[in-house]
């Protein structure tokens, strides 16, 4: 009884060693308040570093990156004062036949753009460069007190080919910085 138990501890163990950790990360996050409203850039880097996205965006297989961007009130030594969330998907497929990647933008589950590309690195520039102009409303609070905090989830890993679980980058932060008009 011990042993198995310690040979399946030991399984579960090696599994979790043997799997990368996500080399992809969010860089470059950037708040600016003006007239009311909040915009936010963003760029993810490392999330073409390894194969596995190029051959699934290649193969066909709809390929998506979801980003998750938050604006809170920060509270030092105490719970945050989140005021408003949204999740952007980029998605992608490839027509074989046509020889083009159809990119669809979404926020929040409606659509807001598509766009044809024929160029890989154009493609890949266009998934993980995001530029929100004017993405939450900050209404009567002091923009000095807000951050933005923004991840990424990338695809979903297997653990021990059985277990589903989301491939994500971590938290990235940012103080909201008000723009001179």
């Amino acid at each position: 009884m011990r042993i198995t138990l310690l040979s399946i501890c030991l399984a579960f163990a090696s599994a979790l060693a043997a799997d990368d950790p996500p080399s992809a990360d969010i860089a470059n996050l950037t708040a600016s308040a003006a007239n009311g409203k909040v915009s936010v850039r963003f760029a993810l880097t490392g999330a073409f570093r390894n194969g596995e996205m190029v051959e699934a965006l290649q193969s066909g297989l709809p390929t998506s990156f979801r980003y998750v961007v938050e604006i809170f009130r920060d509270r030092p030594r105490w719970f945050d004062d989140g005021i408003a969330r949204v999740n952007i998907e980029v998605i992608c497929t490839y027509n074989s036949v046509t020889r083009e990647y159809l990119l669809n933008y979404r926020r929040n589950r409606h659509l807001v753009r598509s766009e044809s590309f024929t160029d890989l690195h154009a493609l890949e520039r266009a998934m993980t460069t995001i530029d929100e102009p004017d993405l939450f409303e900050f209404g009567n609070r002091k923009p000095y007190k807000l951050k933005v905090r923004a991840k990424a989830d990338l695809m979903r890993g297997w653990l021990m080919y059985v277990i589903p679980w989301d491939v994500s980058t971590r938290w990235r932060e940012a103080r909201v910085r008000t723009v001179a008009p």
